[in-house]
């Protein structure tokens, strides 16, 4: 085990080179022993710093406290700093203690940190079967990452052990006498990874004895297939959506250019554009849902979709675009209140609600810059034709939700831009392409 230790620090140097390391430890064999790993190798000279020691008390067992106080007696004992991060979970279960770990994890972390994990080869086909069972597709079954980012702090976890058994780290612990605890929740059956653990991985190894070591590898292999298809995925994604009306609040694809492609690759697109800054990728029911909408040629622009996710959105057609807004952004869209605009700075801020404006950023080429809202009334020169209302919204393509957040943009008193979110049209000349100067939410 020392020496896969070694070998990780190694050959991760320059990424975790200036960067604040942790390292997560319930006090549990495994973390444990990677804790002691790390203080072996800073007592051999091999690394400069010992990581920062994060035990999460869920509270959860009386042998909680008992627990938080014995890895902060050990880690005072070897010179390690060691925080106690106590928490309360809204529900006795797997997922909710996870899930608070995490978040009482990050809360004491700084972007650009890293968090080790004691995370092994057991671990990892425990994983890869419960994601199996579950359904996953290739990027699930790919199981755990030696490095992944979490949060929108860009903590990265870091998983040296993922290729030493259980076997192993039990002989390192054994060898060198350390007091970890047991959890008896780990190989309790009424926990999914209990059964696992208890009964199938056994009965996996009487059929092949390296039935782990087998699992872990196809994860491995099946973790850089994953690699090839998001990078694939991701150059289709680009030529599909629209790149002059993207931003975090909203996204924008283009239907005709989806739909010139394999069902297989529209379904694979549709997944990745949903799941944009996402953690937790979107059910199939909801890529099929969008997929039928997208497929869809009665005319009928009304649909919308939801999706919750750590944010809320929601996911609508109009003409040969489909639209995904978070919910704040779709909130601010449809509010009808219209205060009047806001100058500030080189900004203009042309609608506020609830924490979110529409802002548009002055353009250096107009002078004495004006912004006014575009009424239902309000005629509009468009290629030398006065239009209004719906006419001027189906001429330029106008989705029904942006068309009560349209605004005039005049220099000197002249209209010169027609404005509304991620969009823009000149007002003057024969030119009316879409310029990259539209709104956007902030």
């Amino acid at each position: 085990m020392l020496n896969t230790l070694t070998q990780a620090f190694n050959h991760q140097a320059q990424k975790l080179a200036n960067r604040t390391l942790y390292l997560a430890c319930s006090g549990g064999r495994d973390s444990l022993s990677l804790a002691y790993g790390c203080y072996l190798l800073h007592q051999a000279g091999r690394i400069e710093q010992l990581p920062i020691l994060l035990h999460v008390h869920h509270g959860w067992q009386e042998a909680n406290d008992d627990w938080a106080q014995a890895v902060a007696t050990w880690a005072d004992q070897f010179g390690f700093d060691c925080r106690i991060l106590p928490i309360k979970l809204p529900k006795n279960s797997e997922t909710h203690a996870r899930e608070a770990r995490y978040t009482a994890l990050m809360s004491v972390m700084n972007d650009g940190d890293v968090l080790m994990l004691g995370h092994h080869q057991h671990d990892q086909a425990e994983t890869m079967l419960m994601r199996l069972v579950n359904g996953s597709g290739v990027s699930g079954l790919a199981a755990m990452r030696q490095w992944q980012q979490m949060g929108d702090k860009r903590i990265q976890l870091w998983r040296p052990l993922l290729g030493v058994s259980r076997d192993d780290i039990s002989r390192f612990a054994d060898e060198h006498h350390l007091p970890y605890v047991d959890d008896p929740t780990n190989i309790d059956d009424d926990h999914a990874r209990g059964k696992l653990r208890n009964h199938i991985l056994p009965r996996l190894g009487e059929l092949n004895s390296k039935a782990v070591q087998n699992i872990t590898r196809t994860a491995l292999l099946l973790a850089q297939a994953s690699d090839i298809i998001d990078e694939l995925i991701d150059e289709k994604l680009a030529d599909v959506t629209d790149r002059l009306a993207q931003s975090a609040y909203y996204q924008v694809l283009d239907i005709n250019q989806l739909l010139a492609l394999s069902l297989a690759v529209q379904s694979a697109i549709t997944h990745r554009w949903l799941g944009l800054s996402e953690p937790i990728p979107p059910p199939k029911r909801l890529v099929d849902d969008v997929l039928y909408l997208a497929h869809r040629t009665d005319g009928d622009h009304q649909t919308q979709l939801l999706w919750q996710g750590r944010l809320n959105y929601i996911i609508c057609r109009y003409q040969s675009k489909l639209y995904r807004h978070q919910e704040d952004a779709w909130a601010c869209l449809m509010a009808q209140n219209y205060p009047n605009v806001i100058y500030h700075d080189d900004k203009i801020i042309l609608k506020s609600h609830e924490g979110l404006s529409i802002v548009w950023q002055m353009s250096r080429q107009f002078a004495n810059v004006s912004a006014e809202r575009v009424l239902r009334q309000t005629k509009v020169n468009i290629n030398h034709k006065q239009l209004h209302g719906k006419k001027l919204a189906q001429t330029l393509g106008i989705p029904t939700w942006l068309r009560s957040n349209l605004w005039i943009i005049k220099s000197d008193n002249r209209p010169v831009l027609l404005i509304t979110v991620g969009r823009a049209w000149r007002l003057v000349g024969a030119d009316t392409d879409i310029e990259n100067i539209g709104a956007y939410f902030a």
